[in-house]
């Protein structure tokens, strides 16, 4: 019995659910080849310039370090975010996370159907919660 079981588990592929051709544009966002893109998240809709995870790492250490206080409390965060700028370093040899995806300047469909932006800001979101994209957006997004 539980060789039959082993058989079973072997032949049973595994299935990812990171759809392939979005994390293939994020590839390309992560090199310098962003573009503008419509994703379903979470039953929500939102758009933006897909950017490199490099850019979204560097634009956070940077809000982080303008913002006024205690550099003892802000310096060690913004440093946090710097080593993560390293780990979308592009370099021979070097594999870039396909972990997130990163918006840039990211708009909202509200419930009326109009949009609601927010500009000079990155949103981080996690490829696998992603349930749908299409290049582009809407004209008032």
């Amino acid at each position: 019995m539980e060789s039959e079981r082993e058989a079973s588990e072997a032949i049973t592929p595994t299935i990812s659910t990171q759809d392939s051709a979005l994390s293939h544009l994020v590839s390309c966002a992560n090199l310098g080849a962003g573009m503008v893109v419509t994703l379903v998240v979470g039953g929500q809709v939102v758009a933006g310039e897909l950017v490199s995870g490099q850019e979204y790492a560097l634009s956070t250490a940077k809000s982080i370090r303008s913002i006024a206080g205690n550099e003892s409390i802000t310096d060690p965060i913004a440093r946090f975010f710097d080593d993560l700028a390293q780990d979308y370093r592009v370099e021979d040899e070097h594999e870039i996370p396909l972990n997130y995806l990163h918006i840039k300047d990211p708009s909202w469909m509200t419930g009326n159907g109009g949009w609601t932006s927010v500009k000079g800001t990155i949103l981080r979101v996690h490829i696998a919660k992603v349930s749908g994209f299409s290049l582009g957006k809407a004209k008032n997004a």
